[in-house]
């Protein structure tokens, strides 16, 4: 289950490390409660027992718990001289409040106790968190909300000259709300988000000027929060981190591409089947180790339906070219839905692969495009196609790859550049079914054998490998209906040197060959009838094939109209001798 290595986007992605709990250091220089305070249940309060600070400090430092602070723009800009923590309290930071970090400070809320940080700027008077000294990316280390600052709101914000290789600001904490701020001159990326942090909104913000293309970096669960309409430098992209979904969830299109450089898994953990719907216009790189895989330990599925205007781009992040990435895979208990969605570059890494592979799942594609790959789909195993119509291939020789048994399901109006093929892999076929002419041919790897009523359609097209053979009857009654026309006939040729041809045994019923031209069959007869059985040849040419056109056993009936033996063919029949 594993896709080789390609390019990557070269990015550290360590995990932060949550501040150890440590005792309590009353950082109150000058900020002592003079207002008597006492329990407060505002939005920024922690509950009974919490004092309201409003006096205006002149420095913060160390571990503060118990206090509401607020800070407002009267109090000018505050210094932060080391790291800050805030703990079972809050801080709230009013319209036009500055806090100036110290080299190497950090703001560090709920480490330890239920705590929460409340930024109210506004586009007018937005509050502004800032270095105290060099003007630099990476001069203090920026904000950190752990799992205990749960709904901590940042509106109206400025973050600058901030960050680690990380981050610039840590969401760790549930439903935190970031809108209308702004982080710029970060050192790394500007938010990363990890465990069970999640963002309860997200719009109307700008991170740019970044040490890094990954604006944002977050676990799988949590791209949810991440929505459009914020704005980004020109390259950026939200990096999602390997992981597993366990529940539905819907990636929204953030307006950037999505780069996944690791595997990303969508497996239930509960008795529901977990979904992972994508937006329209929604694009995803993938980078060396990057791999979406649906349904692989558990029900899973995927659904991505775009639009004629907005599709869904599945694509490589680096090598832009046939192979650059791996491919989504889609395992046993996976499904799929995909609609106007466009696969590129895609079919690198270990034999086999594809853009779309799909590995006993369940499929539904239609109107999807598939361009540039090694391999656009392939389908293996017990799997079942519900729908594959309206698709178009483009520079992708390997168009599409599938057991013998699913070549009946392939719908209509499919494209195929003039070097497309459909590659057949061995196998039964059980059920009654019509190979269609899809305008590329179907490439038979190896033998077919038929139980079943199989129709072959005027424009067919076959290409035969060394080890082809379509056979009908041998465990169950099968029946050949090859019907061309004088305008569309159905031909067989060989990839390479010669290939088996067709044999009938003896649970064939009365076949019909019309209108079929064979080339390059090896030694034995291009049509052998090893039964008593019924074949009916009409129209029927064999060219450049080492034995005769058409050969049969005792008691098999066989009427012919029109057959030819050319280019070096020795006969056109083989009868019996003896009978």
């Amino acid at each position: 289950m594993r896709l080789a290595p390609v390019a990557a986007l070269a990015l550290s992605v360590a995990a932060c490390t949550k501040p150890e709990a440590e005792p309590v250091k009353e950082a109150r220089p000058e900020t002592a409660p003079a207002d008597g305070g006492g329990p407060l249940s505002a939005a920024g309060g922690a509950g009974p027992g919490v004092t309201r600070v409003t006096e205006c400090p002149r420095t913060l430092g160390g571990a503060e718990s118990q206090i509401d602070r607020v800070i407002s723009k009267d109090c000018g800009p505050v210094t932060v001289v080391e790291d800050y923590r805030v703990d079972s309290g809050s801080l709230t930071l009013e319209a036009g409040a500055t806090l100036q970090f110290k080299d190497g400070a950090a703001l560090i809320v709920g480490g330890s106790d239920t705590a929460k940080l409340v930024i109210a700027g506004t586009p007018e008077e937005p509050v502004t968190l800032t270095s105290a000294s060099d003007k630099a990316a990476g001069a203090w280390r920026g904000v950190e909300l752990w799992d205990k600052a749960a709904r901590s709101q940042i509106k109206g914000a400025v973050i600058e000259f901030a960050g680690t290789e990380e981050r610039a600001l840590l969401v760790a904490a549930a439903e935190v709300a970031f809108e209308g701020s702004t982080i710029r001159e970060a050192r790394g990326p500007a938010i990363r988000l990890e465990g069970a942090g999640s963002l309860a909104a997200f719009t109307g913000n700008t991170l740019r000027k970044l040490g890094s293309k990954a604006a944002i970096v977050a676990p799988p669960a949590a791209v949810v929060g991440i929505a459009g309409g914020n704005r980004y430098d020109g390259e950026a992209v939200i990096q999602v981190l390997g992981g597993d979904l366990g529940q539905a969830t819907t990636w929204p299109n953030p307006g950037v591409p999505l780069r996944l450089n690791e595997e990303v898994r969508v497996d239930a953990v509960g008795p529901e089947r977990a979904v992972l719907n994508l937006s329209p216009g929604t694009e995803l790189r993938f980078g060396p180790d990057g791999r979406l895989s649906i349904g692989g330990s558990a029900h899973g599925g995927l659904v991505a339906r775009g639009t004629a205007d907005a599709p869904i781009t599945f694509t490589a992040g680096d090598r832009r070219q046939a192979g650059g990435w791996g491919g989504l895979r889609i395992w046993a208990r996976g499904e799929a839905e995909l609609e106007h969605a466009a696969f590129e570059f895609g079919g690198g890494g270990e034999e086999g692969s594809a853009a779309l592979a799909v590995e006993d799942g369940a499929l539904s594609l239609r109107e999807a495009t598939f361009r540039s790959n090694k391999a656009g789909v392939v389908v293996r195993g017990n799997a079942t196609l519900r729908a594959f119509a309206d698709n178009r291939f483009a520079a992708t020789a390997r168009a599409v790859e599938l057991p013998a048994n699913l070549v009946g399901t392939l719908g209509e109006g499919n494209a195929f550049d003039s070097d497309g093929r459909i590659i057949v892999t061995p196998g039964a076929v059980t059920t009654n079914a019509t190979w269609a002419a899809h305008g590329a041919p179907l490439e038979l790897t190896g033998e077919v054998q038929v139980g079943a009523e199989l129709t072959l359609e005027a424009g067919l097209r076959v290409l035969a490998g060394p080890e082809a053979l379509l056979s009908f009857g041998g465990d169950a009654p099968g029946t050949l209906l090859a019907r061309g026309t004088a305008d569309a006939p159905i031909r067989f040729s060989a990839t390479a040197g010669v290939w088996r041809g067709i044999k009938l045994y003896g649970k064939s019923l009365a076949s019909t060959l019309q209108h079929v031209l064979l080339s390059q069959t090896g030694a034995e007869p291009a049509v052998w009838v090893d039964a008593p059985v019924e074949l009916r040849l009409d129209n029927v040419t064999c060219s450049q094939c080492k034995a005769a056109v058409v050969g049969w056993q005792c008691g098999a009936v066989v009427s012919q109209s029109a057959v030819l033996a050319t280019d070096g063919t020795p006969a056109i029949d083989a009868p019996p001798q003896g009978c």
